[in-house]
């Protein structure tokens, strides 16, 4: 499975629509309490639900990992972890991720100047004090310093969308094979 980290508008979610075109692999489609935004699609993007509903399933033990982040709760479920998938996370969703390590998992982080991110933001149409409070914590969440176990980073700041999805693509393909190699050696000692 890949993992996707990266702060606010660094590119993940269009280099991962690319990805999706392009190449063999589609998305976990993980659970929000969050607003959904005018382009997003139900079932597609997110499944949007309420907190009470959220909650619920949670209680259900449907999700393999959540996390609060930005006031908002988002959840993956259990039933959409498979190779060739991807995930995009905030910081306290891939460390749940990886303390349960259900998989072989090929984590890589996406790293974008501030400014470009800013623009990016204000393009798709965020509110400014939406903007400056997700900057503000991104500086915090995404320090790449609280971050362990990452397989790579890439600076998404003077690459187009395309490339920035042909370079996660091809370093996942190439680090899952050492990641099944690790994980099932490590599976078959504990057996």
């Amino acid at each position: 499975m890949l993992v996707l980290i990266g702060p606010s508008a660094s590119g993940k979610t269009e280099s991962a629509k690319i990805m999706i075109n392009k190449y063999p692999i589609s998305r976990v489609v993980t659970c929000t309490t969050r607003a959904k935004r005018i382009s997003e699609i139900d079932g597609f993007d997110y499944h949007f639900f309420s907190i009470e509903k959220f909650k619920e399933l949670e209680e259900k033990d449907f999700f393999i990992e959540t996390a609060e982040y930005n006031g908002n709760w988002y959840g993956t479920p259990r039933s959409e972890l498979e190779d060739d998938k991807f995930i995009i996370l905030e910081p306290q969703g891939y460390k749940s991720m990886m303390d349960i390590n259900p998989c072989p998992i090929v984590a890589i982080y996406l790293n974008t100047d501030e400014a470009i991110r800013m623009s990016r933001m204000k393009e798709r149409k965020d509110k400014q004090k939406d903007i400056n409070r997700r900057i503000s914590s991104d500086r915090v969440d995404f320090n790449l310093s609280n971050l362990k176990n990452l397989d790579l980073t890439i600076d998404t700041s003077n690459m187009s969308l395309s490339s920035v999805a042909d370079k996660i693509y091809s370093e996942y393909i190439r680090l899952l094979q050492i990641k099944k190699e690790n994980y099932n050696e490590y599976s078959n000692k504990a057996s």
